[in-house]
C-alpha cells in the first residue's frame, strides 16, 4: 500500500521575508522535514540509520509553488515516495493552504556512510519493505540547469558554524540561503531546480555566481578552488 505522509506548519513572522511572504529557503526547509518526519514514522529516518553511520541526503530538488503563504496561514505538506531505484529514492510533495493546492515537489536522495562519505546500497533491507511505488505528479522531475558563463556578479562567503548541519556539511537549505543573499528572485509563480554536486565544510570560503533575465536566474555556488558545488535555476511559471 502506498504510504502517504501530512505534516502541518503555521507560518510564523521570523518565516516571512520584506515581501511578508514565506522564504523560499524556509519551505524548502519544510519540504525537507517532512522528507525527515516521514522516514523516521516508517522506520528508515536518521534514527534508524545513524546506527550504522548513515544518513540521507539530498541529490536534487524541483519545486512548482504558485503562492507563498505568510503569517497564520497553515502549511500542509503531503510526501510520498514515488519510487526506489538503484541506489536512489525519489520522493514527492503536495502543498497546500487552506485546503487549496499551491505547489508540488519532486526530490531525488540517496543514502551515504557519513564517516567515509561513500553510497551505500540498502534499499533491500526489510525495513523498506512498506514502501510501494506512489503516485507520480505532473511536474517534470528535473530541468536542464544552465551555466553561468558571463555572471553579471556575485557573492562570496566562508562556511561557519550555522551553516553545519548534523552530517557535519553545508545544510541544504543554506545553498539557496546563499543564492538569494547574491541576488533576490522576483518570480511568482516560480519553477526552481536545485542540484547538488560536492559539499562543503566549516571554513570552505565559496563564491556564488550569478545571471538574471527577465525571466530566469541561475545560480552556481563554487568552491575556493572554483569546483562546483550547487546550481540552481528559479524561472518565472
Amino acid at each position: 500500500m502506498e504510504s502517504k505522509n501530512k505534516f502541518y506548519y503555521t507560518i510564523q513572522y521570523q518565516d516571512l521575508d520584506a515581501t511578508r511572504r514565506l522564504r523560499l529557503y524556509t519551505l524548502e526547509n519544510y519540504l525537507l522535514n517532512s522528507a525527515g518526519r516521514a522516514a523516521d514514522e516508517l522506520g528508515f529516518g536518521m534514527h534508524y540509520l545513524s546506527a550504522d553511520n548513515m544518513t540521507w541526503v539530498l541529490i536534487n530538488l524541483a519545486l512548482e509553488v504558485d503562492y507563498l503563504p505568510t503569517e497564520g496561514e497553515v502549511l500542509e505538506v503531503e510526501t510520498w515516495i514515488e519510487n526506489q531505484v538503484h541506489m536512489l529514492s525519489f520522493r514527492n510533495f503536495r502543498l497546500s493552504v487552506n485546503g487549496k493546492q499551491i505547489g508540488q515537489a519532486k526530490s531525488s536522495w540517496t543514502v551515504i556512510n557519513y564517516i567515509d562519505r561513500t553510497i551505500q546500497n540498502i534499499f533491500d533491507r526489510p525495513v523498506f519493505g512498506v514502501v510501494t511505488p506512489g503516485e507520480k505528479l505532473s511536474i517534470e522531475q528535473r530541468r536542464h540547469i544552465p551555466s553561468v558563463d558571463e555572471p553579471a556578479g556575485q557573492w562570496e562567503h566562508q562556511i561557519v558554524y550555522s551553516d553545519i548541519d548534523y552530517n557535519g556539511h553545508c545544510n541544504s537549505c543554506k545553498y539557496l540561503e546563499f543564492m538569494l543573499n547574491a541576488v533576490e528572485c522576483p518570480y511568482l509563480p516560480l519553477r526552481l531546480d536545485i542540484k547538488y554536486a560536492k559539499e562543503v565544510r566549516k571554513g570552505d570560503k565559496i563564491r556564488v555566481l550569478y545571471s538574471q533575465t527577465a525571466e530566469t536566474t541561475c545560480y552556481e555556488v563554487r568552491t575556493e578552488t572554483g569546483e562546483l558545488s550547487c546550481s540552481a535555476a528559479i524561472a518565472q511559471r
